[in-house]
């Protein structure tokens, strides 16, 4: 007994004093400091009670202060804080201050309800201890308040929160289940059971050790996988879809899913809490649409309700274009790279119940080609009449598109055609008449003044008008031509029509004071249409005319080259030049200038140059450095002897 009471007067006693538990005491017996440091920051509340004098009690600032109340406002009574105690606390507080009284093992420690002053519960966890004289006598009690309100707070949230969680468990009918993966010994609820056949009352003992004997051969490895995967962190969650066999033989399928909730102070995995839901009929109407897909000759998939692929044909890896790996489960999204907002809310609509036909869809691939889909999506449905995702099939309608396209193409150009024609004929009848009267009127000029003959100014009249009269001729010739431009091509001299278009620009030239060289032999003859070749030349001298450089004196120099198949005329000249590295691409685009300093420029004499030598069958080429000037390399086809 009295070895006892040793441990009573000293609770922490050891046969080795520790020294700084020694010096601590001392502290606090010399120093009030210290004490006021443990009471105020420790505690929440520290009363001691004269057991003696049962009506003497002292009670510290913090006691009253988490109750809501000043100190100094508190009637003088030893038992003043009693009033703010729930009854049926205060007798469960005599009742183990009774036990603790006549028992100086049995611990005083519990959970009581106070009533703050302004109002609302607080909770408080109260433990105290008695302190007794040698002999045992009970003299002195210390106790400590501790507010816990906030704790008790969360912890009925939490119970709510498991009562709602049951309320959804039961109305889901899915089958619960708790493992405790060290003993491997699992938890099951009676909707589990009943899932395979059985109640809970018959059902075999399952652990982690005869799970095999309960699942499909082929299913184990990727169960297994799948929970040690996510015991070992590697998932979020635990999800596995396997075959379980049923009480009658026969096997049903199940979504498993579950989430390890604990672990040990070592870190190794402790309880883990999960959910079962049947899905045979599911699957096998998935089975049978897989088949179905996989077999079409056309292209069809099958999604998810997060758009992820289920099944796919051959065909749809052919239209779309993906590349031969398996893409079940990923993302439609995540195949594609992108995520079209147009076909994300089509998605959306079929998800929702709605089936879209005809739906056209252009995609623009990275080498400039362009493909033409015909999409249908139909949501499809779970036995519950439930949508469980959408089945796409789609029709890749290029070929007809362009056929579409071609036809209205050539209908336009029918009708353009047309309209050029008689536009052409009525210009060149109406130029041939003014010509005619203009060439008429100076020869008139002429015989009426001999002397103006040879007269600079009268002469230049005189080759405009004759250049004219054979613009005039050649409109003509394009007008009449009514089979392909290759039937229509002349072999031409090149040197002698660059002769007379410098002939036609030479005062543009001598105004602009920019010097004209054509360096090309006479032997030189290309394929191609008069008016286009005189309109092509034309528009390259005229273009080194307007492009010069006012820093220097200008030339525009013509060369030819013949090689294998082309005769290669270089147009040079050393004006402004181009910066090829920004303009390169849209240089001869229409309207496309480069030059805001040239005031008549309009951005048309190169797109037109362009096309009528390409209609020939010839081709262009340009090198040209920002105020060194340009080349434009043109290649013409010719006769071979």
């Amino acid at each position: 007994m009295r070895s006892e009471q040793n441990e009573i007067d000293d609770p922490f006693s050891k046969k080795e004093e520790n020294y700084l538990r020694k010096e601590l005491y001392d502290l606090i017996q010399d120093n009030h400091v210290i004490f006021d440091f443990l009471q105020d920051d420790i505690t929440d509340g520290l009363w001691f009670w004269d057991l003696e004098n049962p009506e003497n009690e002292w009670t510290n600032n913090k006691f009253w202060d988490v109750l809501g109340y000043d100190q100094d406002d508190i009637p003088k009574k030893y038992d003043s804080w009693k009033n703010t105690i729930f009854k049926e606390d205060l007798k469960k507080f005599y009742k183990n201050f009774t036990e603790h009284f006549k028992k100086p093992l049995k611990p005083f420690d519990q959970i009581i309800r106070a009533k703050h002053k302004l109002g609302h519960t607080i909770w408080i966890q109260c433990r105290g201890i008695i302190l007794r004289d040698q002999k045992g006598k009970p003299k002195r009690m210390l106790g400590v308040h501790n507010d816990i309100t906030v704790l008790k707070k969360a912890e009925e949230g939490l119970k709510e929160q498991i009562k709602s969680f049951q309320h959804i468990v039961d109305g889901t009918d899915l089958g619960t289940w708790q493992l405790n993966v060290k003993t491997g010994v699992s938890v099951f609820n009676e909707r589990w059971a009943n899932i395979i056949g059985y109640t809970l009352e018959n059902m075999p003992s399952i652990t982690l050790a005869n799970w095999p004997d309960y699942l499909h051969p082929d299913d184990l490895e990727q169960s297994n996988q799948s929970l040690k995967d996510h015991l070992e962190g590697k998932t979020e969650i635990y999800e596995s879809e396997f075959r379980m066999k049923h009480k009658d033989g026969s096997y049903v399928w199940i979504l498993d899913k579950g989430k390890l909730v604990n672990r040990d102070v070592d870190g190794n995995p402790e309880l883990m809490i999960g959910s079962h839901q049947e899905i045979t009929e599911k699957k096998r109407d998935y089975e049978r649409n897989r088949l179905f897909i996989e077999q079409a000759p056309s292209a069809i998939a099958m999604f998810d309700v997060n758009m992820c692929y289920l099944a796919i044909s051959q065909k749809w890896y052919e239209v779309y274009e993906i590349d031969s790996v398996d893409i079940i489960g990923k993302s439609y999204y995540e195949v594609f790279d992108k995520e079209e907002k147009e076909i994300t809310n089509i998605h959306q609509r079929s998800l929702a119940g709605k089936v879209i036909k005809n739906h056209e869809r252009k995609i623009e691939k990275p080498n400039g080609e362009v493909q033409w889909l015909l999409c249908e999506y139909r949501p499809w449905y779970s036995d519950k009449n439930k949508i469980e995702g959408i089945i796409v099939h789609t029709s890749d309608i290029t070929k007809v598109k362009k056929e579409e396209e071609l036809q209205a193409l050539l209908e336009v150009t029918k009708d353009q055609n047309k309209r050029l024609k008689n536009f052409a004929h009525i210009v060149s009848h109406n130029l041939k008449s003014h010509s005619g009267n203009f060439e008429m009127l100076l020869d008139i000029y002429l015989q009426e003044n001999p002397k103006a003959k040879n007269n600079e100014i009268i002469q230049l009249f005189k080759k405009a008008s004759q250049n004219l009269s054979d613009t005039i001729l050649h409109l003509n010739e394009v007008v009449q031509i009514n089979t392909s431009i290759k039937d229509s091509l002349k072999s031409i001299n090149l040197g002698q029509v660059i002769d007379k278009v410098i002939r036609t620009v030479a005062a543009l030239a001598i105004e602009s004071k920019v010097n004209i060289k054509n360096r090309v032999e006479y032997n030189h003859k290309v394929l191609a249409i008069p008016a286009y070749l005189d309109s092509i030349i034309l528009n390259f001298i005229t273009n080194g005319i307007k492009y010069r450089s006012n820093d220097r004196d200008s030339y525009v120099t013509l060369s030819a080259a013949r090689n294998n198949e082309h005769i290669v005329l270089s147009i040079k000249d050393n004006g402004l030049g181009i910066d090829l590295n920004k303009h390169r691409f849209k240089l001869f685009g229409m309207y496309k200038t480069f030059h805001s300093n040239v005031s008549n420029s309009r951005g048309i004499g190169l797109f037109i140059a362009k096309n009528q030598i390409e209609a020939i069958g010839g081709d262009v080429e340009v090198e040209s450095e920002v105020n060194c000037g340009t080349t434009f390399k043109i290649y013409f086809r010719y006769e071979k002897s």
